[in-house]
């Protein structure tokens, strides 16, 4: 059993494991080994929820059977210091027995469906908050025998309270970068752009699909919206060509620097050798107003139009191919529509549509029903030219 400690020996290498943590599961562990080394207790809880989205979480160091939503909603409702948290100002710490006097306790509804089969009495909570948004909570919980918390430990608590509170803000966001990243990196993946963002160093730190395969497709004397080769996607690596071209443009703007000269490079291009088709356009992306940041670049693959010179034609020519069929779910999908919808609207089966796409795609050398979509100007330009 942790004992309390005097309020002037916190201790500091946990605190360093507070400040360390960079997600939930450090920062309850980190949290945990604080309380505890801090204060004698029954058991601990916290709870975090950093993106709004998302329910809170909740841990705690004594197991708990399952809890229904029910349980939940009942223990929410029946909870005496629930008007007290929305409060204005909020409240940082609450000792329950400044609200609720101990003899009002043991009478109260909370207490012999919430808090008496939980074998604790006594508890302080800790509400960490950034502005109005309560990021988290945590929670001290004693038994009776144990005793109220004193004034020197609720002092303790004032003192790791910034540090508590820093620690949620940190976790907070970096948990929102990252979602913010994994979205950003989701939406590369999707678009039918061919696009990269590559270091300094020459390093992808973004790319999507429709690069990855532009990459492949670089060395190699063979389109990708026409081969029927599988692509593994995985082993897509940054042509040297590129890469080279991008060393040598962060040398030339480390140069212009060294002149005190502002390091505003042109967008440039280089082509293929084994593959003239693809070129690609690399837009230098200057930090100078992000002095925690480096430079990076833009990259954006392209493909040029075949030699008819009329990539409007091309598609049309491919969409020529598809049944009347085809035709009309490709409508239908072109217009936002998901198998089901098409199905229901069509009056045929969902696994008859799922077909009839996966032929689409083939006869109109696409992978994915966003790519499809992504052709519909071209279609539509060529449809115009036709009837005009």
């Amino acid at each position: 059993m942790s004992v309390s400690r005097p309020k002037n020996e916190i201790p500091e290498k946990l605190l360093l494991e507070l400040h360390a943590a960079c997600d939930g599961t450090q920062l309850w562990k980190a949290c945990r080994r604080l309380l505890e080394r801090c204060f004698s207790h029954h058991f601990v809880v916290i709870g975090y929820s950093f993106r709004g989205d998302e329910p809170m979480t909740i841990k705690r160091a004594k197991p708990a059977p399952e809890r229904s939503p029910e349980w939940w909603a009942r223990n929410m409702a029946a909870h005496p210091l629930m008007d007290i948290l929305i409060r204005k100002p909020y409240p940082r710490i609450i000792r329950i027995t400044d609200q609720i006097p101990p003899d009002e306790i043991r009478v109260h509804p909370y207490y012999k469906e919430f808090i008496e089969p939980e074998g604790w009495f006594y508890s302080v909570g800790v509400f960490p908050r950034d502005g109005d948004r309560l990021m988290g909570l945590l929670s001290v919980n004693r038994r009776e025998d144990q005793g109220d918390f004193t004034p020197e430990e609720m002092d303790l608590f004032e003192q790791l309270y910034p540090h508590f509170q820093t620690a949620f803000k940190r976790v907070s966001k970096i948990q929102n970068d990252y979602a913010s990243r994994f979205s950003m990196a989701t939406m590369l993946s999707r678009i039918p752009l061919a696009v990269a963002i590559v270091s300094q160093i020459g390093e992808i730190n973004f790319i999507n699909d429709a690069a990855r395969r532009a990459c492949l497709d670089w060395n190699e004397n063979r389109d990708s919206e026409k081969s029927e080769t599988p692509y593994n996607l995985s082993t897509a690596t940054l042509p040297d060509l590129v890469r080279n071209r991008c060393l040598e443009l962060v040398a030339e703007a480390e140069a212009l620097t060294a002149l005190n000269a502002p390091a505003n490079l042109e967008p440039h291009s280089v082509r293929s050798e084994s593959n003239p088709g693809y070129t690609a356009a690399i837009e230098y992306l200057s930090a100078r107003h992000e002095p925690f940041s480096k430079a990076a670049f833009l990259v954006r693959f392209e493909r040029q139009a075949n030699d008819t010179g009329d990539l409007a034609t091309e598609v049309f020519n491919r969409y020529c191919k598809l049944t009347t069929a085809e035709k009309i779910v490709t409508e239908q999908a072109l217009e936002g529509l998901t198998n089901r919808e098409i199905a229901e609207k069509l009056g045929k089966s969902v696994s008859t549509v799922k077909n009839q796409l996966e032929s689409i795609f083939r006869k109109m050398a696409v992978h994915k029903r966003h790519e499809l979509i992504a052709l519909a100007p071209l279609l539509t330009t060529a449809l115009q030219e036709i009837d005009s």
